[in-house]
């Protein structure tokens, strides 16, 4: 099953458990961040990747740069283990690296997730790419992602498990946009996709390696 069919199952599921005031306020929320053209803030093809030194899942540090010169990365940006969402797309990721699909890159994935975090949501789905820290959005804002989550659906994340100050450690209530970049061992990006539609990812069989 591709990763699209997948998100559009979880789509289903939701408008079916998910009580309708709160799927309008989800609704109204991404609308109004839609309207911001965010991904018009956001590196595209033919931009150098900048490079960053985070923690991965057990504290180490993981340098981009060091990363390509080894082999291209295919860099991702998601939100949290408490996106279905996101953690479709890295199980999709996972499910290529165990089908020898992405051999030829290494994958890394970003969130402002604490290390404590990246470290639950890899070992429950056993993941075998690299998880890494990016405390209040940084790397990310560098990559133009960052957006503000409106005032009026924070109580709502919140009571539905997305505690997004105990899940980040910070309270500026900052996420990225979902991104998806290959870039080469010249540093240059070759492929990006970049949605403010949290719903919608490219699949592995999008990006030609």
């Amino acid at each position: 099953m591709k990763l699209n069919e997948k998100l559009e199952l979880i789509q289903k599921e939701m408008a079916q458990t998910v009580p309708v005031d709160i799927l309008n306020a989800f609704g109204q929320s991404l609308h109004e961040l839609i309207e911001l053209n965010l991904e018009n803030h956001a590196l595209k093809v033919g931009d150098i990747a900048p490079d960053f030194t985070l923690p991965d899942a057990e504290g180490l540090p993981i340098s981009l740069y060091d990363t390509l010169q080894h082999n291209p990365v295919i860099l991702s940006f998601f939100r949290g283990n408490w996106c279905p969402f996101c953690m479709a797309e890295l199980a999709h990721y996972q499910e290529a690296i165990n089908n020898n699909l992405i051999d030829s890159a290494t994958v890394i994935a970003i969130s402002p997730q604490t290390i404590h975090f990246n470290h639950d949501v890899t070992v429950r789905n056993n993941l075998e790419f690299r998880i890494l820290s990016d405390k209040g959005n940084e790397i990310a804002d560098k990559y133009g992602l960052v957006f503000t989550l409106q005032e009026n659906v924070r109580d709502i994340y919140k009571n539905m498990g997305a505690d997004l100050e105990l899940f980040n450690n910070d309270k500026t209530y900052k996420l990225p946009i979902p991104a998806t970049y290959l870039i080469d061992k010249n540093k240059k990006i070759i492929f990006s996709s970049v949605s403010t539609n949290y719903m919608e990812r490219a699949d592995v069989c999008d990006i030609k390696l």
